[in-house]
């Protein structure tokens, strides 16, 4: 057997749930424990975890949570990451615009998208789908609300319950779109099973135009190794960081009324990243590294900045 066969495992079935730090963690896990739990029921083996090398203690940052579902032992049950999901979850959907969410998806793979946007408005921002053979769309957030709690995080007890906010409408969108789980066992596992069943019922789905299939070149781990500096060092931040881009962490973005700005130049001095830049028109913001922390925005004392969602710009 090849390295490259090492895990071939024809009846292993990889999830991948895209949500943002912090302030969606509860929500992300929620949805592949209930997978994992309903898929359990059924049988089946099954695995799950969430992926800290994330940075998930910081506000917004994109972060992963993983579910793998099989009818056969899980070989690779050690393995870190999904390299290779099948079905891709978003829970915020700004994530579907700079974020690597289709990366390595299998050849006939699912995404399902919390969102209130139309599928065409999701495929633009995702360009070049690849792999992908099907899109959902769930308004989850028109059917229960976030969870936002550190209960359950890091191993603690979760003492909320499992799929009491949008995790339970996403996961039904999931098995509607895949029938990964019986709709009834999942039923049982969640603590919000109306919502649930509101999800499944009312995701969109559509089938997109076969693609020829995209084979992934891997970078191996020699590879990387080589391209680090000396010693593992990494480079002064004192200029643009390329390997630590943090515009993706944005849900809104910072837009600023010139007519109404008096620059005072507040926003310049309470920005913690300092992407504001002083100009003859007023600040001007580095969106490649802005967070979205909204921070300008309240220190305004104009209100001459206001918060954007940032998916109403196609740049």
């Amino acid at each position: 057997m090849s390295t490259h066969e090492l895990f071939a495992e024809p009846n292993l079935i990889q999830i991948t749930v895209w949500a943002r730090g912090v302030v969606m963690n509860k929500d992300a896990r929620d949805i592949v424990v209930a997978l994992t739990e309903a898929a359990a029921k059924e049988g089946k083996y099954v695995q799950a975890w969430e992926n800290y090398v994330d940075l998930p203690d910081r506000i917004y940052v994109p972060v992963r949570a993983y579910a793998r579902i099989s009818s056969d032992p899980i070989e690779s049950k050690y393995v870190y990451e999904n390299e290779n999901p099948d079905i891709v979850v978003v829970v915020e959907e700004t994530l579907v615009k700079g974020v690597p969410i289709l990366k390595g998806i299998k050849p006939g793979s699912t995404l399902v998208v919390n969102t209130r946007r139309s599928i065409d408005t999701i495929l633009e921002f995702l360009g070049d789908t690849g792999n992908l053979a099907k899109i959902v769309t769930v308004d989850a957030n028109s059917m229960a609300e976030a969870v936002m709690t550190l209960s359950g995080a890091e191993g603690a007890t979760d003492a909320t319950g499992i799929g009491a906010g949008i995790a339970a409408p996403i996961a039904g969108a999931v098995v509607k779109a895949t029938g990964i789980v019986d709709i009834e066992n999942l039923s049982s596992v969640v603590k919000n099973p109306t919502a649930m069943r509101r999800g499944y019922e009312e995701a969109q789905i559509r089938e997109l135009p076969a693609h020829e299939v995209v084979e992934e070149v891997a970078v191996t781990a020699r590879e990387l190794l080589k391209q680090m500096p000396f010693a593992g060092t990494v480079p002064s931040p004192q200029v643009e960081n390329e390997g630590m881009v943090t515009g993706n962490w944005r849900i809104q973005r910072p837009v600023l009324n010139q007519e109404a700005c008096t620059q005072c130049w507040t926003c310049w001095i309470s920005c913690p990243d300092s992407c504001i830049t002083m100009t003859d028109d007023g600040p001007t913001f580095n969106l490649k590294y802005c967070k979205g922390c909204g921070l300008c925005t309240a220190v305004c004392p104009s209100g001459a900045i206001s918060r954007v969602p940032e998916l109403d710009f196609k740049n």
